[in-house]
């Protein structure tokens, strides 16, 4: 069997998930470690797992689609937030349409499969070992077979079915086609991934000790059961079964997966392991921020979670990429911009209609002292997600208008980036026309009236690329809720659905909900775990994202923006809302729920079939 050689320094380098670990693979140097060498001291078979683990997907911080700079990620193409820089093909030319693309996010098949190689490799030579006490051996397979069943859900959730290959192959060059595996279908690949993650569940810790906290755990493993089985069902229940089952599952399916799913999300939360993060219930939108800031990984919410270290070159650049446009140190900065349909869906405390009201009973302005006075009263999460206009940042406040009014009631709108020379003299004053983190529809500036907050380290000092150790969570407590919830309501149990979105509204200090229904819980889907990469798969596998705007769909989607106007006459703010930003309308057509296979993978395997609608 071919096995890689590792070197001390590549393993190293590798810590992704272990970066607190320092001792975690001490060992005297070696120029080079052969694979005899590896599977005769456990600390480097230890070692080759720390590999695996790097191998993994995640849609974190690093996660775009293309170059990093298009700013194409699951928030932007859903219908959370937009590009802020006017780059093509998505965020640029107002007057266009952007069809989503036939490989968005697509994992191709020769890179996943190398990993999933490397995974069953892992566990044969595990399987073989005699070092290795029993206790050792079933722990380090049920970890190997949760991150294999990882990869598969990477690739489950673009392509429908995929070959299902659970040895490592072997080339015979006089009969290559055994190398070439048909796609199973879609329903076994998802049975595969439960089936994995419960039996890994069985065999690993309930806890790790502080050495291996970032490894999987029990929760790690039912955490992923119960997110890949509430995809499967849901596709079952709203999709269609095409191509004999290679994508679509049968709608005969829905409950059990909604079953397993519910479970799964029980077991986590009985668990007693975790605890919903709730260190500062005084102020609700600090105790929702905190929970993903740096340093506080490590907080009792997180299930799974992609630690970063940048003294180990493992840092990452989501402050650099998305500081307010005053607050981003030269150059960069501006990225995610959330939308205001997303800003409307923060409900008030008090669970009443989120629609902003900017005019009063007889269509008048309202006028504020404050732009961030409009906003008062909404939920907590809110403030703790998004930097708004007039938001506290950094000992500051983040200043976006589109701009002036003068006393006669002409407007002086902005017509560049704020260090774009955007200035009018009235009545031989000089006044300038944007906030000093935008307001017009030119430049690198939010082009919304609003930056995404969670996440953003406001302490960091060094804002370049690779500076940033914010830990991304994979999975987290909150998740497992809602996830029982949608199920719970699926199965007809209302009763438990309505407990657990209480429990996260009750959180968030929202008012308790007294029925529940099944917008209700996509609602607190999507405020719960905005800009967590999550509600552009949710948008796919509901089946929803092929509709119209009008519909809760992206067809005909943009995003609209919120329009601070300073009246210098009184000093105040009034309002307007912007429905015709400077980004493409957006046409998802319904072939794009699958991914097209990657005509490399196409040609070295003619056994694929590709994926309804599309062409090789």
């Amino acid at each position: 069997m071919n096995m890689k050689l590792y070197k001390t320094a590549t393993l190293a380098l590798t810590l992704a998930f272990l970066a607190s670990c320092g001792d975690y693979l001490d060992k005297e140097s070696f120029d080079i470690i052969t694979p005899e060498q590896v599977w005769q001291e456990p600390k480097l078979i230890n070692g080759v797992m720390v590999n695996l683990y790097d191998g993994l997907q995640l849609e974190d911080f690093n996660y775009w689609n293309s170059d990093a700079w298009r700013l194409m990620n699951p928030t932007t193409l859903s219908d959370e937030a937009q590009g802020s820089f006017q780059k093509d093909p998505m965020f640029d030319n107002g007057n266009a349409s952007y069809t989503y693309g036939d490989g968005l996010f697509e994992q191709k098949f020769a890179d996943r499969y190398k990993l999933i190689r490397n995974c069953n490799d892992f566990i044969i030579q595990v399987e073989e070992s005699r070092l290795l006490s029993a206790a050792d051996r079933d722990a380090l397979l049920a970890e190997a077979r949760f991150l294999r069943a990882m990869h598969y859900f990477t690739l489950v959730k673009r392509y429908g079915g995929v070959p299902l290959i659970e040895k490592p192959q072997e080339a015979d060059g006089d009969n290559l086609e055994a190398l070439m595996v048909p796609r199973d279908r879609e329903v076994d690949v998802y049975d595969f991934i439960v089936s994995e993650s419960r039996a890994a569940a069985d065999a690993l810790p309930a806890a790790r000790d502080a050495s291996a906290r970032y490894r999987a755990d029990r929760g790690a493993a039912l955490a992923l059961c119960s997110r890949a089985a509430l995809y499967a069902a849901s596709i079952a229940r709203y999709g269609t079964v095409q191509l004999d089952g290679l994508v679509g599952i049968p709608a005969s399916e829905a409950t059990r997966f909604f079953q397993a799913s519910l479970e799964a999300s029980q077991a986590v939360i009985g668990s007693g392991v975790y605890a919903l993060y709730s260190k500062a219930p005084d102020d609700r939108a600090k105790n929702y921020c905190d929970m993903f800031l740096k340093g506080n990984g490590d907080n009792g919410e997180y299930i799974f979670q992609k630690q970063y270290n940048v003294a180990g070159g493992k840092g990452h650049d989501w402050d650099k990429r998305n500081a307010p446009f005053s607050f981003r140190a030269g150059g960069w900065g501006c990225g995610v911009a959330p939308t205001l349909e997303m800003i409307e869906e923060y409900e008030c405390v008090d669970g009443s209609a989120s629609e902003l009201q900017l005019t009063d009973a007889q269509g008048n302005p309202l006028r504020f002292d404050n732009p961030y006075d409009l906003f008062r009263g909404r939920d907590p999460r809110l403030y703790a997600s998004v930097y708004l206009p007039g938001s506290p940042m950094s000992g500051s406040e983040m200043e976006w208008y589109r701009g002036i009014i003068d006393p006669d009631g002409n407007r002086h709108i902005a017509t560049s980036q704020p260090d774009g020379g955007n200035q009018v003299e009235i009545n031989g004053v000089v006044y300038n026309t944007t906030g000093k983190d935008g307001g017009a529809d030119a430049g690198d500036a939010s082009k919304t009236g609003f930056y995404q907050k969670k996440f953003f380290d406001e302490t960091l000092t060094d804002m370049n690329m690779g500076k940033s150790e914010t830990p991304w969570p994979v999975f987290r407590l909150g998740e497992m809720y809602l996830n029982l919830a949608e199920a719970a309501l699926e199965l007809g149990r209302a009763s438990e659905a309505l407990q657990a979105v209480n429990a996260i509204r009750e959180r968030a200090g929202m008012a308790a909900l007294a029925s529940v229904d099944m917008a209700a819980i996509r609602h607190e889907r999507k405020v719960e775990l905005a800009f967590e990469g999550h509600r552009f798969w949710d948008m796919k596998r509901w089946r929803i994202a092929h509709l119209d705007v009008a519909q809760g769909g992206l067809n005909g989607f943009k995003g609209s923006a919120l329009y601070p106007w300073l009246d210098i006459s009184d000093s105040r703010f009034i309002f307007e809302k912007g429905r015709n930003t400077p980004k493409q309308t957006r046409i998802f057509l319904e072939r794009n729920y699958y991914v097209k296979i990657n005509a490399d993978d196409i040609n070295s395997n003619p056994r694929l079939v590709q994926n309804p609608g599309y062409t090789n």
